[in-house]
């Protein structure tokens, strides 16, 4: 129609935020059924809104490809709803933890990914988002995807419990479902894939909760030494610095000590417990988690996730 008016530009942007929402940020979500239909039936009506005034959005797609390499996140969404994805994703006891790529991730006990629930999910009934998580030694991070460079959220185990609770969800996924709280802290709510992954998560957790808690580490008493009054006049036998004259070109770098309890499951491999020293004699098996160690004079496979370096060299 040749007389309609022209549509406002505050309007036209606003129309154009709500599309890119639509067509690319609810593009990757766990839409509900109904949900899905009425995304689609929104975008047909976009489609129309576009076809009928070309020029207005002409111009305002123009404006957006110019400003695109400054202006928009690596994953394309509008600059509100990242800023929303922000708010919702921080700590809520404010501890902050370094920004770290998902790969880069030490002592990685457990990965994969989880369906995470908004803290505040009233929007447009926008709830569950994937996540890859991971927990790596007593924190629990949880990224976009598994090649971030850097963490949407984190938080530490230590004074939280984990229970299943398929009371989050009504769909076939609420045996899925898990949930991680503390007193007056956030309860962050988890969905996996299965019932039996789920479980896995939970197990895992609960691993690292009472690990957490019984690393309590007892002061040594000082003793009281009186060297000098009393020095001895008998001669000092040499062989006590064999030891260390014997030891002036031990590999450090190969020692290792244990960082969890662990039990073999077969002959093959080594159990040891926490704090133990063990000495790695190769790493060959590398790309599968399992590096060959020494302990006590007994040779086994050990899993690279449950010991830590002995010494910083």
């Amino acid at each position: 129609m040749h007389g309609a008016l022209a549509i406002p530009n505050d309007v036209c942007s606003l129309l154009a935020d709500v599309d890119i929402f639509i067509s690319q940020t609810l593009k990757g979500e766990n839409l509900s059924k109904k949900a899905k239909e009425k995304r689609e039936v929104l975008l047909k009506k976009m489609k129309d809104v576009k076809a009928r005034y070309p020029q207005e959005f002409q111009d305002k797609e123009l404006e957006d490809e110019e400003q695109s390499e400054v202006s928009l996140p690596p994953d394309s969404l509008s600059i509100a709803s990242d800023r929303y994805d922000k708010e919702d994703e921080a700590p809520s006891d404010g501890h902050q933890f370094p920004l770290i790529a998902a790969q880069d991730l030490q002592f990685v006990l457990k990965a994969g990914y989880l369906e995470k629930r908004r803290k505040d999910h009233s929007f447009l009934g926008f709830e569950w988002q994937k996540r890859w998580c991971a927990i790596s030694k007593t924190v629990f991070y949880y990224y976009g995807s598994d090649k971030d460079k850097q963490q949407k959220g984190e938080f530490t185990l230590e004074g939280y419990t984990i229970r299943m609770n398929n009371s989050l969800r009504k769909d076939a996924k609420k045996d899925c479902c898990f949930e991680i709280s503390a007193p007056d802290k956030r309860i962050y709510q988890f969905t996996a894939a299965t019932p039996q992954e789920a479980e896995e998560w939970v197990q895992q957790v609960k691993f690292v909760i009472q690990d957490s808690e019984s690393n309590t580490i007892p002061e040594e008493q000082e003793e009281d030494y009186d060297d000098v009054c009393h020095v001895s006049s008998e001669s000092i036998d040499d062989s006590i610095y064999e030891e260390v004259k014997d030891n002036k070109n031990t590999d450090y770098a190969n020692f290792y000590q244990g960082l969890w309890d662990c039990t073999g499951d077969v002959p093959d491999e080594l159990t040891f417990k926490r704090g133990d020293v063990i000495y790695i004699l190769s790493k060959e098996y590398n790309r599968f988690g399992w590096w060959v160690g020494e302990m006590k004079g007994t040779i086994g496979l050990v899993p690279k996730a449950y010991i830590m370096e002995m010494y910083d060299i």
